[in-house]
């Protein structure tokens, strides 16, 4: 979970850095005319020193002779799932007023189902600001709350894609990897590197660093193709469903004929030296034929001068419909509290931001992807591969605490040892976590 909230936090600070570089651009306020000078206006972000270091240049280049005050959201409790942060926003919505919030995600999804957020959708219209110019995906995500509204914006987005060793596909006569491949397909195509000679010229088919448990993989394939753990309605596990039961077959089964490598990292808790993920990276060392990674790693191929030639293809994709895939995110949302006191100059501030020529100082920043589909990168053959596919609807969340959750993934990685080892058999394992899971979850009869 800190790892997770030191990258919202940081992709957030990113951002802010990108929006100050707008400032030095020769500033731009979209098409419309300046709007009248706010004498203050209240912005919620993650704190004071990151907004003197990221965001007050932009911003006053918009409003100059504005005063920003800035209403913190470094405490904990905006940020870990494990307490209520419906609560804390709310709370800060009602007590500090802001006019302004940048939010990530999580906060975002509790803020819009809050009825906390104002629709943008119509503040667009009035001002006459094309959503089509702005990646459809990233649309979806930010519609993906209970009404399906606007209610926020963010400038850039992450997307995975898959990456190809074409010499190695070339050297053992292994056919290429085809546009919009399915997990499925791409397991297959990675069994096929298995039987390959040995020796120092062995390759690995799939390798994706993060893993360090099969179950890793199966939970990106659930996700990709919408197999819930977790039936909220219900309130139960479901991985003694068929979809359940055939995805930990497969994983399981690619695992043991050595198609990908899952391993614990070797360093001590959370720290993981640089030393050893670059040992992770089978692709970049040329002794995997696959990889899936976000749109950063081609920068990171381009700086290590790799001398194999590689390629990148949109996916994985969802079975069912091809169009999505590509683990979509964003994190920094933009949006304006529907008690705005100033909705039009946080508007405007929003409409800075996703700007065309903030498009532009995005694609100089590698901080993510300008989410403006007639940008450079949008169109540039390498990147244009990361807009093409949609996200998957988001999945429900468990309600379970941080011990629980930990409970549930030691029971699910033993059981899923014990299959691999040999000693339980599939319809075994399946139901001892089944079982074992189902007494971590709430009793909702006792919570009414």
């Amino acid at each position: 979970m800190r790892a997770a909230v030191l990258r919202a936090r940081g992709r957030i600070l990113a951002i802010g850095l990108a929006v100050c570089m707008l400032a030095v651009s020769s500033g731009c306020t979209g098409k419309s005319k300046p709007p009248p000078e706010p004498t203050e206006l209240t912005i919620a972000c993650v704190n004071q020193m990151t907004f003197d270091a990221f965001y007050r240049s932009a911003l006053q280049s918009v409003y100059p002779n504005t005063i920003f005050k800035i209403v913190p959201m470094d405490d904990p409790i905006y940020y870990n799932t494990n307490l209520d942060i419906g609560v804390a926003l709310k709370e800060m919505f009602e007590t500090k007023n802001p006019d302004l919030v940048i939010l990530y995600t999580q906060q975002y999804r509790y803020a819009a189902d809050a009825g906390l957020l104002r629709d943008l959708e119509n503040m667009a219209s009035l001002n006459r600001f094309d959503l089509g110019t702005l990646y459809e995906g990233m649309l979806d995500k930010v519609r993906n709350n209970e009404e399906g509204k606007l209610y926020g914006l963010s400038p850039l987005f992450h997307a995975s894609a898959v990456y190809y060793n074409k010499t190695l596909f070339k050297r053992y006569g292994v056919p290429l990897p085809a546009q919009d491949m399915t997990w499925d397909e791409i397991l297959r195509l990675a069994g096929l590197f298995v039987d390959q000679p040995g020796g120092e010229d062995s390759v690995i088919g799939l390798n994706i660093p993060s893993l360090t448990k099969p179950f890793d993989l199966m939970s990106l394939i659930a996700r990709t193709e919408g197999i819930e753990m977790y039936d909220k309605v219900a309130n139960r596990l479901t991985f003694d469903s068929q979809a359940w039961r055939a995805l930990i077959s497969k994983v399981i089964a690619a695992y043991e004929h050595g198609t990908f490598n899952a391993e614990p990292f070797k360093g001590k808790g959370s720290i993981i030296s640089q030393d050893e993920v670059r040992q992770r990276d089978l692709f970049a060392q040329g002794k995997a034929a696959l990889r899936i990674a976000d749109e950063y790693y081609i920068t990171q191929l381009k700086r290590q001068k790799i001398e194999f030639e590689w390629g990148v293809l949109p996916g994985p994709v969802q079975a069912r419909d091809p169009s999505r895939g590509g683990e979509v995110q964003t994190d920094s949302m933009f949006a304006i509290p529907a008690k705005s006191g100033h909705s039009y100059e946080a508007w405007k501030i929003i409409e800075t931001v996703m700007s065309e020529k903030m498009g532009g100082v995005y694609a100089e920043s590698e901080f993510g992807l300008p989410v403006q589909v007639n940008g450079r990168l949008a169109k540039d053959p390498l990147y244009e591969v990361f807009y093409r596919l949609r996200p998957m609807p988001q999945q429900s969340e468990f309600s379970l605490g941080i011990k629980e959750k930990n409970e549930l993934q030691r029971i699910i990685d033993d059981e899923t040892g014990a299959m691999i080892g040999g000693r339980k058999s599939l319809d075994d394992a399946i139901a001892a976590i089944q079982e074992a899971g189902s007494k971590l979850l709430p009793d909702r009869s006792r919570q009414k």
